[in-house]
């Protein structure tokens, strides 16, 4: 392909690459346009409405225009935009004076939708800027490409993506609904479109397909069909530390997520019995969007679905549900539920006559007792013997489920298969575990017969792409080593996976066998951590201030107050703080004092409040720049 391009150009392979893949070339003379201050094509925008909204009036059809021209500038004009797109826009009908929305794409049927491409595109707004390539659908600007030549030296694809971000100020008006920006040099990247970010703020990515370089995987992407169903179920506008920000997603997480929903839809028209897989993907690939993407577009897809995504701990619950789905725009009364009790749990199975409640749910089972379980599970079995059609035997039920390698092979996940026994189940895990026992087994559990995963991204695609930073392990002092009998002793009990009254004889146990206590003695010795505390203050401030942020990990709530002492007196109190549960009445005077200090000093009634607030700063302001805890905040 390279020599393709030394001959013809990147700009000209771009777009005779662009028509062989479903574009339509039109030169920019010959754009519908009615001025080189307007972005749309109107009359092309106008045939389109008319075409997929028959019966409408041109009166409704200028209505739609209007308001899609009449969004402002600025996030929520933008997110109104990507709506409108998505959904059509909400009108008036002249004739029925009923509220309608007007499509302006046909999702259903790609080929009705009109794909123009388009070079040397000039437009005015604060200043005039001249676009290399623009990509159109139905009229609407959707895809702005930026190309540097490879052969000019010093130039790369950023200096494409900051000229885009010019443009985004030059002329603001076209990239209100331009969705997706292209920087193309000798590679290709991709971003989101969000014009009140700066440059640093924007995510970009590389898009790759098996066997294609850089350049014709971003083609690929842009194929209409694909882009189509990127712009409808893949991108999304999402509330972030109060700032708007826009998702879309990563080509590892595109491909398993439309795994996923073939798998299910292929079921549901008889044409599969596979009814689960198994998702292997490395940490920090973004596990938690790609379960998002996969159930809302079988959300919008099927009718009325039942999807669960199943969760085994309250921080992995709350990234999922607070930090996500109550943040990101999935669409028009898309409203997800969270189930913290059996209680709930049974009104949402037995909605409908026991056909169960449509719509998307944050399940955490460890918060349900085994005889919960049992009892829920009689009750439905008897309600499926008298009558059919009852949610145990429903084939439109997804559930998905996060960290599939620890709690879901437990006595509590078996039961919650029983009670959804026709569902559809699809695990994602960053470390997999096959062990000999088929219930505890990852792959047994999750994946068909002779298929180990239903789509893999591993640690080397993870560091090539750099979602995934090498490790750097730098030994501090050692005084101590473990028993490797002891430990492996201890890592067979497992309790972590445990229901709770059965993890804490379990726990006690353990500890009388292992004589944790004296270990923790040890661990929490406040000359020891003096010691540890110098080291960490004179590491933090020759190799990371400044440049990143930290997090200490000590064994105990008493040893993080301890640890936040003995900073204290090596850096800048302000630098640290402490993150971790408090007890409404702590037993241990060290941890109470603390606790008191800490709510008086942020103004807290409650110190969960503070600790809320403490996290919020160590990601949004320069202090804290150290995080103390224990057992909050090591996931995700």
């Amino acid at each position: 392909m390279l020599s393709l391009v030394r001959e013809r150009g990147i700009e000209d392979y771009v777009v005779d690459e662009l028509v062989k893949h479903g574009w339509r070339y039109v030169d920019s003379t010959n754009l519908e346009r009615e001025g080189v201050n307007k972005p749309l094509l109107y009359s092309v925008l106008r045939r389109k409405i008319h075409a997929f909204n028959p019966g409408v009036s041109e009166e409704d059809v200028s209505e739609a225009i209007s308001l899609l021209e009449g969004r402002s500038l600025g996030p929520k004009g933008a997110r109104e935009v990507l709506e409108y797109l998505k959904f059509g826009v909400p009108v008036k009908l002249s004739k029925t004076r009923t509220s309608a929305r007007l499509k302006l794409i046909d999702y259903s049927n790609p080929d009705r939708n009109e794909f123009v491409v388009s070079r040397q595109v000039t437009h005015v707004g604060l200043r005039e800027i001249r676009n290399d390539i623009l990509l159109y659908v139905n009229g609407i600007p959707i895809v702005s490409i930026e190309v540097k030549s490879p052969t000019d030296p010093g130039t790369s694809w950023r200096d494409a993506f900051l000229q885009i971000k010019r443009y985004e100020r030059d002329v603001p008006e076209l990239y209100k609904y331009v969705q997706i920006g292209v920087a193309v040099e000798a590679v290709a990247r991709y971003f989101p479109i969000v014009p009140w970010a700066e440059a640093d703020n924007v995510p970009v990515y590389e898009w790759r397909e098996k066997g294609l370089d850089s350049i014709d995987s971003t083609i690929e992407m842009l194929r209409p069909e694909k882009l189509l169903d990127i712009l409808r179920f893949y991108t999304y506008f999402r509330m972030e530390e109060g700032r708007e920000t826009k998702v879309i997603a990563r080509y590892m997480q595109y491909r398993a997520a439309n795994k996923i929903v073939e798998r299910v839809l292929k079921r549901l028209r008889g044409e599969s019995d596979v009814d689960r897989g198994l998702i292997w993907h490395w940490q920090g690939s973004g596990k938690t969007l790609t379960m998002i993407f996969a159930a809302v577009k079988l959300y919008w897809l099927l009718e009325n679905p039942m999807i669960f995504f199943v969760v085994d701990r309250i921080e992995l619950q709350n990234q999922l549900y607070y930090e996500n789905l109550t943040k990101l725009d999935l669409g028009p009364e898309v409203k997800p539920k969270l189930i913290d009790s059996i209680e709930r749990l049974r009104q949402v199975l037995s909605y409908n006559d026991y056909r169960g409640e449509p719509g998307l749910f944050v399940v955490t089972v460890q918060k349900f007792l085994p005889e919960e379980f049992e009892m829920l599970e009689k009750l439905l079995e008897a309600i499926a013997k008298s009558r059919p059609g009852t949610v145990m035997d429903r084939t439109d039920v997804i559930v998905l489920i996060d960290e599939a390698h620890r709690t879901q092979y437990g006595v509590l996940a078996e039961q919650m298969m029983r009670l959804l026994r026709r569902a559809n189940y699809f695990a994602f895990t960053g470390t997999p575990v096959p062990r000999k026992n088929p219930l505890k087994n990852t792959f047994a559990k999750f994946s068909p017969p002779n298929e180990l995963y239903l789509d893999k991204y591993f640690i080397l695609d993870s560091l090539i792409d750099g979602y995934t930073v090498k490790i750097a392990y730098q030994p501090g002092p050692f005084d101590y080593r473990l028993d490797k009998k002891l430990l492996e002793e201890f890592l067979e009990s497992e309790f972590d996976e445990l229901p709770e009254e059965v993890r804490k004889r379990v726990e006690a146990r353990v500890v009388r066998e292992l004589d944790v206590w004296k270990f923790k003695v040890f661990l929490e010795d406040p000359d020891r951590i003096d010691k540890i505390a110098k080291y960490i203050a004179e590491h933090f401030r020759e190799n990371v201030d400044g440049r990143f942020k930290a997090m200490v990990v000590a064994v105990s709530r008493r040893a993080c107050v301890l640890y936040k002492r003995a900073l204290d007196r090596y850096l800048p109190p302000e630098y640290s703080e402490v993150v971790m549960t408090f007890q409404s009445q702590e037993k241990d005077r060290v941890i109470e004092e603390y606790k008191r200090e800490l709510m008086e000093r942020y103004r807290a009634t409650d110190p969960k409040e503070a600790v809320q607030r403490i996290i919020e700063r160590f990601r949004t302001e320069e202090n804290p720049r150290i995080l103390i805890v224990t057992d909050m905040l090591l996931t995700g």
